[in-house]
Formats: structure tokens, sequence, C-alpha cells
């Protein structure tokens, strides 16, 4: 069995695409999404059919996929953020929204894995984990061997054994029995990382490994339907250097 686990897509068909396409050339299995399926980029609509067409085996709920699916007034986004939102809602139906809002800030996989867009102290809190310190106080709400989360658009892993945590970047985790792991698979659709490629990761339950993949993807034709569709600029720049 081995898992594609996705997420932080962000509208962004084009790295959509091609990181589905990487996923098939590795044989995966089951696809699991880590929420923001919208939000930033300009093909909400076809992103969100693909997922859902995918039989994805489990979906989080995301911050850009709350704030799409509500008609609430914009708190703590920023102008960009908050009027690529806005074009979101317009841009979505009824029945878009519906199934958006009705995803789980958090779920479980069986009884090892657990999947949260943000923290698990607080996900409809939409904190960050950058660190082992932000990252400790998730393992603390953490009651199975490996957690998946997003939202920071950046690819980390931690590890806690025998009450330490220490963690940053990776190409591949073999997990060791007794520990615990919480993996951010990073962006498809809006990497942060300084690389513009899109990230995701595949899991191998029986193996207990994980491991990261960057796929190239038509970045200009993404920026063009950002400018073309009226969104902000900053929006597009910021696809062509992974920031």
């Amino acid at each position: 069995m081995k898992y594609a686990v996705f997420g932080d897509i962000h509208a962004n068909l084009e790295a959509l695409t091609a990181v589905l396409e990487r996923a098939a050339e590795l044989d995966v299995d089951k696809y699991v999404c880590m929420g923001d399926i919208v939000g930033y980029n300009a093909n909400p609509r076809e992103c969100l059919r693909i997922v859902q067409e995918l039989g994805v085996e489990m979906t989080v709920k995301g911050n850009h996929d709350e704030q799409a699916s509500a008609d609430s007034e914009l708190i703590g986004f920023n102008p960009q953020a908050a009027q690529a939102i806005e074009w979101t809602r317009d841009h979505l139906d009824d029945e878009d929204k519906l199934w958006l809002s009705t995803l789980p800030y958090k779920t479980r996989i069986g009884t090892k894995v657990t999947l949260v867009h943000a923290t698990l102290d607080m996900p409809h809190m939409w904190g960050y984990i950058f660190d082992k310190f932000s990252a400790e106080v998730s393992l603390e709400y953490q009651f199975t061997s490996l957690c998946f989360f997003g939202h920071t658009h950046v690819p980390l892993a931690f590890e806690k054994f025998g009450g330490l945590v220490d963690g940053g970047r990776y190409s591949e985790v073999q997990m060791t029995a007794n520990h615990k792991y919480l993996i951010n698979v990073g962006s498809v659709g809006q990497p942060r990382d300084g690389d513009p490629r899109a990230s995701f990761a595949t899991y191998c339950p029986e193996e207990q490994t994980i491991q990261l993949h960057r796929v190239d993807y038509d970045v200009e034709t993404a920026q063009d339907k950002i400018r073309r569709a009226g969104l902000p600029e900053r929006l597009a720049e910021r696809l062509g250097i992974g920031r």
C-alpha cells in the first residue's frame, strides 16, 4: 500500500495535474488531502472536482476552504489572500461550498495516522508549526505514531522520543517504533520554501517510510491565469520564486 499525501493546492490546476501524474508513475494506491484546495490561484472548481473524483481516502479542512465556503467577514488574512477568497467565493457554487464546509478539522486513518491542516491543539484557530517548539505543542495532542499536517507550505519533519523533539527539512523519513512523527508535506500550489516546484509526499505503511517529492509544472500558465482573473500580481510573482 502506498499513499500520496498532498495539500495546499490553492486552486493551482497546473501544479495539481503534475503532482497526480507523478503519483501515478509512483504506483500510488490511495490519496490523502491536507486541505486548502482553494484560494490564491485561478482554478478552484477544477481542483475541487479533481480531488472529489480521485476518491481521496481522507480530506481535512484548511482555512481557505473554510473562508471560501462561508459569507463571514474575513479576519486574519492579508489583503492579497482576502481578495483571492472573495474572488473564490464568487466562483464556487452552493454545492461546492457545502462540500468544503463539511470537511473535518482533523481526522484519522485507522489507529495509526492523524491528519490536520494546522495544529492539533486548536485546529480551528489555524496556528502554524514552523519549529520544534511549536511542534512540541501539537505532539502533546497527538495520539498516533504519525500525523500529517500542512498550512505553512514548507515541508518539515519533527520526531519525538523520550520527551525530546527534533526536526527540520527532510527528503525521507524512516519511522522507528515508539517514536512520534509530525510531518508537513509542503504545498502543491504555492510552495514557500524557496523551491517553486510542487511538493507532496508518499507514505508506505508496511515499510514505515515517508518520501518527499518535488515536481516541475507549468508555472507560467498558472501565473497567466492569475493575471487574467484579475487577482493580485503578487500571487503570480511568488509562484516563480517559491516564496
